[in-house]
């Protein structure tokens, strides 16, 4: 192929292949990289990865909507890729300086509507030059709508697998970014003989170093005036350790590991359950045992201990600013298990006199996962008869809010459904305790355990302990859980205490979002589940009733795709993220096939044109609504490679309804956007509804009922087309 001056004159086989493809590799590798610099930077949960998603969709649909058919000539396609490079890096350090230039301490919580502010403004920022380019490609390709389709979806399965092979394994966010940004860059040169082209290729390599030197110092300007030793990205969170005068803190996505040292804390996780089982040998805590809980229940030199942290990297970074603490591991008494928590308790074969749960509160999915009706079922199945178990909810000792309650309730009755007795100490940390034996919570009994055993603590003491079990604390923290008229069970599949640590981050701000999430409390399941299948119902008889065919028809079938697609990929990975806890590490890999499966859906359709259009377009429907019965069984399941397969078929179903419905639009001179911009505003409500509200209120066993009725219509509504016509 001859070198030709610029980019406007390059051959169409380069604009029909390269470009398209080059957009769903950035795409992806940006929205990843984005998502991780949220849940790191910003102690961003399952919430925000919705909202992220929603607008990021809102974004690329208004896009490829507004841009239409309006692409200047003297546009430059790799001027256009640049600019979103560019882009990427300002809001990309944005993000990581917002907390310090907004006026919030390092580690402190930012409000949720600020947050949601800036989840809105960096999507929709970055994405809506990505939806306006996939016009602009299909018009640089001369409408070949359905081929630029594929080769994006092809390009976001390669960028999504080559994000999770090789850059978030062995580089840090901004590390792998700079490395996206080098390769992008490079590429674009390669295939352009434009000396701009080049010039700026160059400046967005500067730009990528400048990433890549600036990771840690931008990090250590962020936490002052506390002092960071260290960061880490490793495949399950940002790792970071930081120096305050004496006290060392490790800290994971920004939310608090331990401080060493921390007598306090260590001896509220361990004493209360040890004291209930003095003589007990066999011993099992997840996690936190690096803060001094481990040589507080090493005080027996008979107990024997069974550890289990999930990140090898946080015993590394101990080992190295903390050996005097790490050094406790070396003890032949204690066992590591470097895995999950969860699945150590689901495989061990092992039966403990009692368990620590030393994790932190449930903010998130992955942290709630530990705080449910089947992870105590779980606890109940590996104790010994008598056993007992133990946690730490973050509260206080004089004042319980009603959304406080809420939440103890729903740890506290979600606990009773499994344990015969339960107990609850008040203060700052509420300690729950369970069993199928007797509990003591009598400071005389305790005193005299105390006075008994070897444990050397600095505040658990005969006097500590009559002022934290006073029967008049004890009976105000009870009667705030037992006011609560309505509690509401935690489970895996209805994580409602992740919501209810929403309510309770919002009121630490008292801004207009508290009413809100406060009022979406309240809701009934009429307006989530009923209402919405109303509204469905009688948009297809409206559009039943045309006689004559138009775009409107084959629009409501695109636009109930795109919601069902992204509602279920939410659910999907709030269903992986509950069962296995890693979503940090796999979110690039869930995308990878997800996307993968869009290409070879469109292909698949492709290869199917002879068939009636509109009677494919009923199979892929009634085949989407068997995946949703399918998926709805696979709820529960902890098998990793049940999520890839679903994602993938998801995906699959989705890429052969997008082409066939677009197939038909275009015989109705649809332009080439509306169909693409219709699909993803029904995945930007499938998002943001999923995330927001349906899950949290609904559970995703009754989410997944309402797709399955929902595309059930849309079925329907294909039959009455089929044969109207």
């Amino acid at each position: 192929m001859p070198s030709l001056p610029s980019d406007h004159s390059r051959s169409l086989e380069l604009r029909r292949s390269y470009y398209p493809f080059l957009l769903g590799f950035m795409a992806i590798s940006l929205q990843i990289l984005i998502l991780r610099e949220f849940e790191a930077s910003l102690l961003a949960n399952e919430l925000v990865y919705g909202f992220v998603l929603a607008f990021w969709l809102l974004g690329s649909s208004l896009g490829s909507w507004l841009v239409k058919k309006n692409i200047p000539a003297r546009f430059s396609p790799s001027g256009l890729y640049y600019s979103v490079l560019i882009l990427f890096v300002i809001l990309l350090a944005w993000l990581r300086f917002f907390r310090p230039l907004a006026g919030y301490l390092p580690a402190e919580a930012a409000g949720f509507l600020p947050v949601l502010m800036i989840s809105f403004l960096i999507s929709i920022f970055l994405s809506f030059p990505l939806g306006a380019l996939f016009v602009a490609n299909v018009h640089w390709s001369d409408g070949q709508l359905l081929r630029v389709y594929q080769l994006e979806s092809l390009g976001s399965a390669a960028g999504g697998l080559v994000v999770y092979l090789f850059l978030i394994p062995y580089f840090s966010n901004w590390q792998a970014a700079a490395v996206v940004m080098l390769l992008i860059s490079v590429t674009m040169a390669l295939v352009s003989s434009s000396w701009k082209t080049r010039a700026t290729g160059f400046f967005v390599c500067l730009l990528a170093l400048s990433l890549w030197l600036f990771d840690f110092p931008s990090q250590k300007v962020t936490w002052q005036p506390f002092e960071l030793l260290a960061s880490r990205d490793s495949i399950y969170s940002r790792l970071q350790v930081i120096k305050s005068e004496e006290q060392y803190s490790f800290y994971s996505n920004s939310l608090l590991v331990f401080n060493y040292p921390d007598p306090q804390l260590a001896e509220d996780s361990v004493c209360f359950s040890v004291l209930q089982r003095p003589q007990a040998k066999n011993i099992l805590l997840i996690g936190g045992g690096l803060n001094g809980s481990l040589e507080l229940l090493l005080a027996s030199p008979e107990v024997e201990v069974d550890y289990v942290e999930l990140d090898p990297e946080i015993i590394e970074l101990t080992g190295h600013y903390l050996s005097q603490a790490a050094a406790v591991l070396t003890d032949p008494r204690i066992t590591t298990y470097i895995e999950d928590g969860r699945h150590f308790i689901r495989r061990t074969d092992h039966r403990y006199e009692v368990i620590i749960s030393n994790l932190p509160e449930p903010s998130s999915a992955q942290i709630n996962r530990f705080y449910t009706v089947e992870f105590f079922a779980l606890v109940k199945e590996k104790l010994l008869p008598d056993g007992v178990f133990s946690f730490i909810v973050p509260s206080s000792e004089n004042y319980i809010s009603s959304e406080q309650a809420e939440l103890l309730a729903s740890l506290y009755y979600s606990l009773k459904s499994i344990f015969s007795i339960v107990r609850v100490i008040p203060g700052d940390s509420n300690i729950f305790l369970a069993s199928e034996g007797p509990i003591d919570d009598s400071d005389e009994v305790l005193s005299q355990r105390w006075q008994q055993t070897e444990l050397k603590t600095v505040f658990f003491r005969p006097e500590f302990l009559r002022s934290r079990l006073n029967p008049a604390k004890k009976q105000y923290l009870m009667d705030s859980i037992r006011a609560v008229e309505r509690p509401r069970l935690n489970y895996d599949n209805h994580p409602i205490s992740y919501f209810f640590s929403a309510v309770l981050w919002s009121k630490q701000f008292r801004g207009p979002e508290l009413k809100v999430l406060s009022q979406l409390n309240k809701i009934r399941t009429f307006w989530l589940f009923d209402f919405p299948l109303i509204i469905l119902l009688l948009t297809m008889l409206i559009l039943s009733l045309k006689k004559k065919a138009s775009a409107a028809i084959y629009l409501l079938p695109l636009w109930l795709m795109g919601f069902t697609t992204m509602v279920t990929e939410v659910g999907l990975i709030l269903a992986f993220q509950s069962k296995l806890g890693f979503i940090y590490a796999r979110i690039s890999l869930l995308f990878t096939m997800f996307m993968f499966g869009l290409y070879l859906g469109s292909k698949l359709a492709q290869k199917l044109k002879r068939t009636d259009s509109l009677k494919l377009l009923m199979a892929i429907q009634a085949g989407l609504v068997l995946l949703l019965v399918l998926s709805r069984l696979a709820l529960s399941s902890e098998i990793e490679a049940i999520y890839y397969f679903l994602l993938l078929m998801m995906g699959v179903l989705g890429g052969a309804i997008f082409s066939t419905s677009n197939v038909l639009l275009l015989n109705l001179r649809a332009s080439y956007g509306l169909g693409y911009a219709l699909d993803l505003f029904g995945s930007f409500l499938g998002a943001l509804l999923a995330s927001s509200i349906f899950i949290p209120l609904l559970g995703l066993n009754l989410l997944f009922l309402l797709l399955i009725i929902m595309n059930s219509f849309g079925l329907l509504y294909l039959l009455v087309m089929n044969f109207s016509k």
